[in-house]
């Protein structure tokens, strides 16, 4: 990816200031367009999905979600780096990253929109960022429309029961851990950004946009505050850090953190949606709640999962892994034992004469041939052929080689969950990354904080 782009965004999206403070950094020249009404008709020219931030190329090609635009800008603009070269720090850094994504994004949405004053003042902010100077005259009802529509998205967002309250929680231990870390550390893995410093002080920077968990960041988090000034337009200060110079106070982080709400949440969601279940429980702590799959953190959690198949075989970041409690969350439970069948008995296959001598199986009977469509339809059958399917109706070469190849992936059960689910994320039940936020005004869709769906 290379020459000019136009990014558009909100000054009210976590995603659009994560990506456009990445661009910052890495100098790629880029025209910053506000979603406004004015650049309204631009936009839906572009745009594949009615989602922010929308990243558009030289050549008109437009992109919606920040991950994969960062691995590649990456990948074509090396220095200044925000990829350790460290693979078990990199990896970490992939972690905090859905770590913010999927989790701080909920905070950043109940905080906003389940108390009064908050969800009054984002809404007016969302007005007047895309109105301007022509705010309607019934503007208070473009904002009573765009709280009722974030309201109704609060399911979308897995926001259930007292899931709010367990958020409020974690809130406040990661500003105390985080303050506490980069208190000794320019960044979160030493002297420069990666994708996890650039995904947190998005979702950050929105918070300390709200009256309520600004408060508690100014009170529990000074050098909090000072990272995300610095983040709006970060630039390198070093090198990255080592691990093992990082761990007293990334340990925190972690272990009382992320393993204490965010891991557990994570694992049961993606179990239960490779399940098919509808509801899953979790524990936070003492407590446990009852809370329904969301399909895009599930899909975005498993391929944290597939990367960690492989970089647990670097020691050090076992070591840490295993130290701070995230490994039993990282790797994918073992399925439960089947118990084993009673072999069966020569009488249970034996051919018996029918009249006339013909040989005929008795009713309690089954030959091979019946066993065969058995096997293709039950379980195991359906399996098999949506793979077949997938691949061209053809096996791969090799067989030992395509299983090893699906083992790596996460196993046959979670590729057959996620095409059963559908692959793309646009069609969630989650206002998550890619799903769009359906507006009850024009303004409503850039009020949007969940997982990447700030439309």
């Amino acid at each position: 990816m290379s020459g000019a782009y136009r990014l558009f965004g909100a000054e009210t999206s976590a995603y659009s200031t994560k990506m456009r403070s990445y661009l910052r950094y890495k100098g790629v020249e880029h025209d910053w367009r506000p979603r406004t009404r004015e650049t309204e008709e631009e936009l839906q020219s572009l745009a594949k999905f009615a989602t922010l931030p929308v990243l558009v190329t030289a050549s008109g090609f437009a992109v919606h979600d920040t991950t994969p635009m960062i691995e590649a800008l990456e990948a074509d603009r090396p220095e200044p780096s925000a990829t350790p070269a460290d693979p078990a720090l990199a990896f970490l850094a992939s972690v905090l990253e859905e770590y913010a994504d999927s989790w701080l994004a909920k905070t950043v949405f109940h905080y906003r929109w389940t108390r009064k004053k908050d969800q009054r003042l984002a809404a007016q902010r969302a007005v007047e960022d895309y109105f301007g100077a022509d705010t309607p005259a019934d503007r208070k009802s473009l904002e009573d429309a765009a709280i009722v529509s974030m309201l109704g998205q609060m399911k979308l967002m897995g926001l259930e029961g007292d899931l709010g309250a367990v958020l409020e929680k974690s809130f406040k231990r990661f500003v105390k851990s985080l303050d506490d870390h980069l208190r000794r550390h320019l960044f979160l893995f030493g002297g420069r950004p990666t994708i996890a410093d650039f995904a947190i002080a998005g979702q950050l920077i929105q918070l300390m946009k709200d009256p309520t968990p600004s408060k508690i960041i100014e009170k529990d988090g000074e050098f909090v505050v000072k990272w995300c000034e610095f983040m709006a337009d970060p630039k390198a200060g070093g090198p990255f850090a080592a691990l093992e110079d990082l761990r007293e106070t990334l340990i925190p982080i972690f272990s009382s953190e992320l393993c204490a709400g965010f891991l557990p949440w994570a694992a049961e969601n993606l179990e239960s949606s490779l399940a098919g279940h509808e509801t899953f429980e979790v524990a936070f702590g003492r407590e446990t709640l009852t809370l329904a799959p969301l399909r895009s953190s599930a899909r975005s959690f498993r391929e944290l999962r597939r990367k960690f198949v492989t970089a647990q075989a670097l020691e050090p970041l076992k070591a840490f892994t295993d130290e701070v409690g995230a490994t039993v969350y990282l790797l994918r439970p073992p399925p439960p034992e089947r118990p084993q069948r009673e072999p069966r008995s020569d009488a249970s296959v034996r051919l018996t004469s029918g009249e006339g001598g013909e040989a005929t199986a008795s009713e309690t009977q089954v030959g091979e041939s019946d066993i065969a469509p058995v096997r293709e339809a039950g379980e195991g059958g359906a399996r098999r052929r949506r793979r077949r399917r997938r691949r061209g109706g053809q096996r791969p070469e090799g067989g030992a080689v395509g299983e090893v190849a699906d083992s790596e992936a996460g196993t046959d059960d979670e590729d057959d969950a996620e095409t059963e689910a559908g692959a793309s994320g646009e069609d969630d039940a989650e206002a998550g990354e890619s799903q769009p936020a359906e507006a009850a005004a024009e303004v409503t869709d850039t009020t949007s904080l969940g997982s990447e769906t700030d439309a």
